[in-house]
């Protein structure tokens, strides 16, 4: 990378880097200091040499030493004046009584005696160490964060170096650090709560306050180097002050000065922080600075103090405190994660690899069919991990982007008012964790009929085309808390998709009005066509039939008085001829106008009487397979016609593209309805759904048979494939008619 790439704060980057190492190394130094050290482990008199305690099963009890007895010298040196020079067994000469006897003196590293105290110290700087660093690494540029960063790693100092050392062993210079990090962290305490999270004051203001509150500070530490008691106890006391001082303002804060998000936010910093200090407030600092003896020790205070960095991390994880739970968050998913496929794959491998450690091809075998397993079950542990990190981040709260992406994703594909009121009445609480909610969607545009909701919660209404068309009351959270700008942010961004799925369901309804309108109208035209069919072949059979009728009749009389082998007998013979000829056509026009037979006989037989005309005209046969005629007689007459028209233009469509060799009719009438089967074994056809596509393909017939058994209340169904014939099924029950069924045109 060269220097043009570098950003331009790199040298405050590079200085906050540096002091981000001073605590790892400062506490190897503790480390490695404590496992060279030597010391007793039993509690000895440093003046006098009395032994004044003896643990049980130590090197001290098992050298033979005893609460009382006074060691005189070590390895010839008067006790007083010996320095412990590595670890060992030492001669000693002690005095037990009026008894003079000689001891092995066992010297052992500092760590065994200290462990606790230096476990504890280490995890609790870690924590405050960890916890600055990683919020420095992630938003180094706030000010904010900064402070923090800095406060973090002063007490971590401070607390490290109070306890990880027995008292009167930490060296010189640490014993000055210690003193140095504590006196400062109290200042910097309270410059990051006048910073955090709601400034106070203006940053003039707060320098007035916080120029003083250093410097008198510094003044505290440089007089508690002199190791006066009564600097040291002057110190102490302004600390205590300081961080009184400091939990007063948060308190403060929180009461006063903070918004609802931002008090669900300081909650868990205020108690964590009030847990943490006000403790050893009480029961060390004040002790100290009035120079009592009786105070709390100092392995103690490592759980209380812990609590305050352990808060700021579940403040970031619950409330997005610095704004990076997001990354905490997966960050602990794919770790999770990772654990689940290393425990899934790695344990039962090496438990069968050593049950079966001499057959490698069934090692590979069980080694494959653990990836298997690991790869498709992958998806739903990420799942179920991703569910319960959520739980533990959010406390049964809800991932802010997680909501919007499910929910915006639901809203899309929404239709429906029931998907509508679903996804809003019942997926946003539930995931948002709220109360009840509810949803008015208005059938006309008018706001003045929008119900008045008094119960808790907020109030959307969803507009469309410019004016107001629904109205969402959205429940309060569970928790009983206030809305945080947060969730009213989420729910106008849910609003804005919800109104754009409001327009949907209700173009869509106003479509499918105007479908069903269509389809009505439809109906009512083939109604009427079929009603002006029957009246046409009425007339036509009581008029210009008839009339044909009696003027043939005429004719044949007329022929009769006229000799045969004359010009005007040959004139009458072709008038007669015309005539009957005229009569033919009118009454084939009648009967395809209004099937005679089926009015007379029946559908059955006035099926049976069209195929037979078909087979004169096309030469197909047609086998059929019908119900008695008595019961297709009792068919409403407007079933039996549209069934009619449904089977000739079936052998219409048959005779015109199908090039069959045979058709099958097959006509059954159950208690339940009747089903209708017309087939034939011709080349067939890819069939359409869309009626669009069927009219694109010249299948007009087909529509209109389609149509026709939707005017009836039925429906049709077609299959073919190209090389095996159609099959076309037509379906009617009673009572799903949408016309009269029993009326009767006359005839």
């Amino acid at each position: 990378m060269g220097l043009a790439a570098m950003p331009r704060d790199w040298p405050r980057r590079l200085g906050f880097a540096l002091l981000a190492l001073v605590t790892p190394v400062v506490m190897g130094y503790v480390i490695y200091f404590q496992l060279s050290t030597p010391a007793l482990d039993c509690a000895l008199d440093g003046r006098t040499g009395r032994v004044l305690a003896v643990p049980e099963d130590s090197f001290a009890d098992w050298a033979g030493l005893q609460p009382g007895d006074v060691v005189v010298s070590v390895d010839g040196v008067p006790f007083a004046e010996w320095q412990h020079p590595a670890v060992g067994n030492y001669p000693a000469e002690i005095r037990r009584g009026d008894r003079r006897l000689t001891l092995e003196l066992p010297l052992v590293p500092l760590v065994r005696v200290n462990l606790l105290s230096l476990v504890m110290g280490v995890l609790v700087a870690l924590i405050f160490w960890g916890t600055g660093a990683m919020l420095l690494w992630r938003r180094f540029r706030q000010e904010d964060v900064r402070i923090f960063f800095l406060l973090s790693q002063v007490f971590a100092l401070a607390v490290l170096i109070l306890l990880a050392f027995p008292a009167g062993v930490r060296p010189a210079s640490l014993a000055l650090l210690s003193i140095a990090c504590f006196h400062l962290s109290a200042p910097m305490l309270l410059h990051h709560i006048l910073t955090f999270p709601v400034p106070l004051g203006t940053p003039r203001q707060r320098r007035r306050v916080l120029v003083p509150v250093y410097a008198l500070a510094l003044v505290m530490v440089f007089g508690a180097f002199s190791w006066n008691s009564l600097w040291m106890r002057l110190s102490v006391l302004y600390t205590t002050l300081e961080i009184a001082a400091a939990l007063g303002v948060l308190t403060y804060t929180y009461v006063h000065r903070a918004t609802a998000d931002g008090r669900r936010r300081l909650r868990l910093i205020v108690s964590g922080n009030l847990l943490a200090g006000v403790p050893p407030l009480f029961f060390y600092l004040v002790p100290s600075a009035l120079g009592s003896s009786y105070r709390m020790p100092g392995w103690l205070m490592g759980p209380f103090l812990v609590v305050a960095p352990l808060s700021y991390l579940l403040a970031i994880a619950r409330h997005n405190l610095f704004g990076i739970d997001r990354l905490l968050n997966r960050a602990l998913v794919y770790a999770l994660l990772s654990l689940g496929v290393l425990l899934l794959y790695l344990g039962p491998f090496v438990a069968i690899y050593r049950l079966l450690s001499g057959d490698p091809l069934l090692q590979t075998m069980i080694a494959v069919g653990l990836t298997i397993l690991v790869g498709l079950s992958f998806s739903w542990m990420r799942s179920l991990v991703q569910r319960l990190v959520d739980r533990v981040f959010y406390g049964g709260w809800y991932d802010y982007p997680g909501v919007v992406e499910t929910i915006s994703g639901e809203l899309v594909r929404t239709l429906e008012r029931g998907q509508l009121a679903d996804v809003l009445i019942r997926r946003v609480p539930e995931l948002m964790q709220l109360h009840a909610s509810r949803l008015e969607i208005l059938d006309a545009a008018d706001p003045t009929s929008l119900p008045d909701h008094s119960s808790a919660g907020l109030r959307f209404p969803l507009h469309f085309q410019g004016r107001i068309r629904g109205l969402w009351v959205v429940g309060p959270r569970r928790d009983d808390d206030d809305f945080s700008a947060e969730d009213v942010r989420i729910l106008k961004t849910l609003v804005r998709q919800a109104e754009v799925a409001l327009g949907n369901v209700l173009l869509v309804e106003r479509l499918r009005r105007q479908l069903d309108e269509i389809r009505a109208v439809q109906q009512r035209l083939l109604r009427s066509r079929e009603e002006e069919r029957a009246r046409l072949a009425r007339d036509l059979h009581d008029g210009p039939v008839q009339a044909l009728v009696a003027l043939n009749l005429q004719l044949g009389l007329l022929q009769e008085t006229i000799e045969t082998q004359s010009a005007t007998g040959e004139a009458l013979r072709d008038m007669r001829s015309e005539v009957r000829g005229l009569l033919t056509e009118l009454r084939q026009t009648c009967a395809e106008l209004r099937p005679p037979m089926l009015d007379a006989l029946g559908l059955g037989s006035a099926l049976r009487a069209l195929a037979d005309e078909w087979f004169q005209q096309c030469g197909v046969a047609v086998r059929f397979d019908l119900s008695p005629d008595a019961a297709l007689r009792s068919l409403p007459d407007e079933v039996s016609v549209n069934l009619y028209r449904v089977v000739q233009e079936g052998l219409t469509n048959v005779a015109r593209h199908a090039h069959a060799r045979q058709v099958t009719l097959r006509l059954h009438r159950q208690d339940a309805g009747l089903t209708l089967v017309i087939e034939d074994d011709g080349q067939g056809f890819t069939v359409q759904t869309d009626p669009h596509e069927l009219v694109s393909q010249g299948h007009f017939g087909l529509v209109g048979m389609k149509e026709r058994m939707a005017l009836i209340g039925g429906r049709l169904r077609i299959e073919s494939e190209a090389g095996k014939g159609t099959k076309v099924f037509a379906e009617w029950y009673p009572g799903t008619g949408s016309g009269p069924q029993n009326s009767t045109p006359p005839r």
